[in-house]
C-alpha cells in the first residue's frame, strides 16, 4: 500500500517536508517572459541556505508528485511551527 502524499495542493503553501537540516517543498516563481507563475519544487540545506534541488513545473500536480516521490518519507512540517524556533536570532539577543 502506498502512503498518502504529505504535500498536497491544499497545503503546499503552509507546509514543507523536513529531514534533519534539509527542507523540501514547493514555491511559486513568476516567469516574466510568459507572464505566469510556475511551481518550483526545491530541496535546500537550511542551515547554510544552499539549494540542492530545484525543478520548475507548469502544473501544481506535477510539482506535488515530484516532491512526494523524492522526499515523501520526510516529516511534514508547518512553516508556523518553524517560525517559533528563533532562539538563535541575532536581533533577539540585542
Amino acid at each position: 500500500m502506498t502512503p498518502s502524499p504529505k504535500i498536497t495542493a491544499d497545503n503546499y503553501q503552509s507546509n514543507f517536508l523536513q529531514f534533519r537540516d534539509r527542507q523540501a517543498g514547493i514555491s511559486l516563481v513568476f516567469d516574466a517572459d510568459s507572464d505566469r507563475f510556475d511551481y518550483n519544487a526545491y530541496c535546500i540545506e537550511a542551515k547554510i541556505i544552499k539549494e540542492l534541488v530545484s525543478v520548475e513545473f507548469e502544473f501544481l500536480d506535477d510539482a506535488v508528485a515530484f516532491i512526494n516521490e523524492e522526499f515523501g518519507s520526510w516529516e511534514l512540517t508547518s512553516f508556523e511551527e518553524e517560525k517559533s524556533g528563533c532562539g538563535s536570532c541575532v536581533a533577539k539577543k540585542q
